[in-house]
């Protein structure tokens, strides 16, 4: 129901206007036709039906003008009213004579794209009925006083219109639902693309918090071990009290296991970041500095070159993962060709566009296809994380990702929207 409400309130009401507006055309040419070839109408009844469909036709468009609140049932109402009225109009035009009957199909071909399929066929229903009734029930057509147009016998005038009104009525009908069901059958794909979309990207984000979930619950099951090897390293400071040899070991383990401590709360840090979904804006010189001092981290004997043609204080909306994440591409660059990756910085469009280059093999086409999905690796040794919850981020912070491989490498292209295009994305 919510696919139909979207649909509905975006483009439903223009599309019954312009249905309305086409049956009151309908109605008109089937009269002028009519009066032309000869026969009389029931002015009362003809004149009347048109006046109905006219002020129906300006009251749809009232309640689209003014913007109120879609309704299935007000669409429906309109449907059942708007062909009840047109087979009055039928009753005093010819009944099944009149070839304009065919127009009855256009309204149910809508309300299959409109509406739940339980009004479509009650729509149906009444559609058939009523064809049936005015195979009955219908005042004939009958030559004027004049005798017909030019002379012309009234069983002649019929046959002609009806020829003439089949040819009519078919194109109209085949227009109608070019005009207005294919914009919608195009509505409909597009809102469930739409649909399938966010449902990814939540499930996306289910399977990165559960991930942080895992890594929190994973450093505090870590915390207790370090503080025992903490604990019997400092019992150790007697033990290696004048032997030089010894002391620098242990001040080495002491500083290993500070650093760990500090990893463990900024996973906990970050974790509850990314449950929290706590977003803040970041300049480019802060990330470029952060990702250089972990980079250098990681990769001591390397250097980051970042090639930036963007200003310094230019912003992007940021998580806590957004430098891990970038950090995880930059590391799959360094294992893939052993050398330091070129990372550049540029501004297209309302979008960060950061790109990493490697000079690797490449990534092979049955793999590379699947990149992007959990415990798909183009290494052997790899787990398929990292990629995976480097797109995972990227989408959750509204920008994309894109891998581009070849013989001389991989690129791996990432685009964020500005600080300021992101705002008015949530807004």
């Amino acid at each position: 129901m919510a696919e139909q409400s979207a649909i509905l309130s975006v483009s439903g009401s223009r599309y019954l206007h312009g249905y309305n507006c086409a049956l009151v055309g309908v109605m008109l040419l089937a009269s002028v036709l009519l009066i032309w070839q000869g026969f009389q109408l029931p002015s009362l009844i003809v004149c009347g039906a048109i006046v109905i469909q006219l002020m129906l036709s300006v009251g749809v468009w009232f309640v689209l003008w003014r913007g109120v609140r879609q309704n299935p049932k007000l669409y429906f109402f309109v449907f059942i009213l708007s062909v009840v009225n047109f087979g009055l109009y039928l009753y005093g035009a010819g009944g099944h004579t009149n070839p304009a009957i065919s127009i009855l199909l256009v309204p149910v071909a809508l309300s299959a794209v409109l509406l739940h399929w339980k009004n479509t066929i009650i729509l149906a229903l009444l559609v058939v009925s009523l064809y049936t009734l005015l195979t009955s029930y219908f005042l004939p057509l009958s030559a004027s006083s004049q005798g017909g147009h030019h002379g012309v016998h009234q069983h002649d005038n019929l046959m002609q219109f009806h020829l003439l009104g089949m040819w009519l009525t078919f194109a109209i009908s085949t227009a109608l639902i070019c005009v207005l069901v294919i914009p919608l059958a195009r509505s409909v794909r597009r809102q469930q693309a739409l649909i399938a979309h966010q449902s990814e990207k939540l499930l996306q984000d289910e399977q990165l918090v559960s991930l942080a979930t895992f890594a929190a619950s994973s450093a505090h099951k870590m915390g207790t071990p370090l503080s025992t090897l903490s604990i019997l390293v400092d019992d150790l400071s007697e033990v290696v009290a004048g032997k030089p040899e010894w002391q620098k070991d242990r001040d080495l383990m002491v500083q290993q296991i500070s650093m760990c401590k500090n990893i463990l709360q900024e996973m906990v840090r970050k974790a509850e970041d990314l449950r929290q979904n706590s977003r803040e804006p970041m300049s480019v010189s802060e990330l470029v500095g952060s990702l250089r001092e972990q980079f250098n981290l990681l990769h001591p004997q390397l250097a980051l070159q970042v090639d930036s043609e963007t200003p310094q204080d230019v912003q992007v909306l940021a998580d806590a993962t957004l430098e891990q994440a970038l950090l995880n591409l930059l590391d799959n660059a360094v294992r893939a060709s052993k050398s330091a990756p070129q990372m550049s910085i540029k501004s297209k469009s309302g979008n960060l566009v950061i790109s990493i280059k490697d000079a690797g093999p490449g990534v092979p086409e049955d793999i590379r296809q699947q990149l992007g999905q959990p415990f798909v690796s183009a290494r052997k040794d790899g787990l398929g994380l990292g990629l995976f919850l480097s797109h995972a981020t990227i989408n959750r912070l509204q920008g994309e990702l894109n891998v581009r491989t070849g013989v001389d490498g991989t690129v791996v292209e990432i685009s964020l929207p500005l600080f300021e295009m992101a705002q008015q994305v949530d807004l």
